[in-house]
């Protein structure tokens, strides 16, 4: 233990944080505050913000979205304190910097797989289970536009939950121009890389 407590500060910092923020989620759940929210807020910060970059694409495959985000959180910190811990201990003369390129990869992979497991145990009736898919449909507001055959652009839909959800997003028919502002229904996701979804403006869709 006095070995680790003299580990690099940048891997015993996570590694503090990420069991820290374990104890600070058992307290919480059984003080009845439950979970921290899959989007981390209770209006899904995080999840807003992700779902408007094309790094939503990569928290998607970390099981982003199916998995609390505290709990990813902690895995990504523990697992890259520990391992870089422990290849500062096997190989003491090395740079502290470098434990990193076997530390960050682990701790991906790590995230992943745990993250899997956790994903398929978790009841698929919770909030923060909400697949995107289910968002056809439903009525958004455009947030930043206007909406063309240009860069998508990004509107705010509220799933089943009442969680709140901000997309990338363009017009279903080419040539159509959307203001910011103008109510729209999700029609479908588009075809390529990355999450942009095709919407109409409301009063079409009636």
């Amino acid at each position: 233990m006095a070995d680790i407590l003299h580990a690099p500060a940048l891997y015993l910092y996570p590694l503090l944080a990420g069991m820290l923020l374990g104890v600070l989620q058992i307290v919480l759940f059984y003080a009845g505050a439950g979970h921290f929210d899959h989007g981390g807020g209770e209006d899904g910060t995080v999840d807003h913000l992700l779902d408007a970059t094309h790094l939503g694409d990569v928290f998607d495959w970390l099981n982003f979205g199916r998995v609390p985000f505290a709990i990813l959180t902690l895995l990504l910190l523990v697992t890259f304190g520990m391992v870089g811990i422990m290849l500062w201990q096997i190989f003491p003369v090395l740079p502290a910097w470098s434990y990193a390129f076997g530390a960050a990869p682990a701790a991906v992979m790590v995230t992943k797989i745990t993250g899997g497991w956790i994903a398929y145990l978790l009841p698929q009736d919770e909030s923060y289970a909400v697949n995107h898919d289910l968002l056809v449909g439903r009525r958004g507001t455009v947030t930043l536009g206007p909406l063309d055959d240009g860069r998508p652009g990004s509107i705010r839909v509220r799933d089943e939950h009442g969680e709140l959800h901000t997309l990338r997003a363009r017009p279903a028919d080419a040539g159509m121009k959307i203001e910011k502002g103008a109510v729209v229904v999700v029609v479908k996701a588009a075809e390529g890389p990355g999450r942009v979804w095709l919407v109409v403006p409301f009063e079409e869709h009636i």
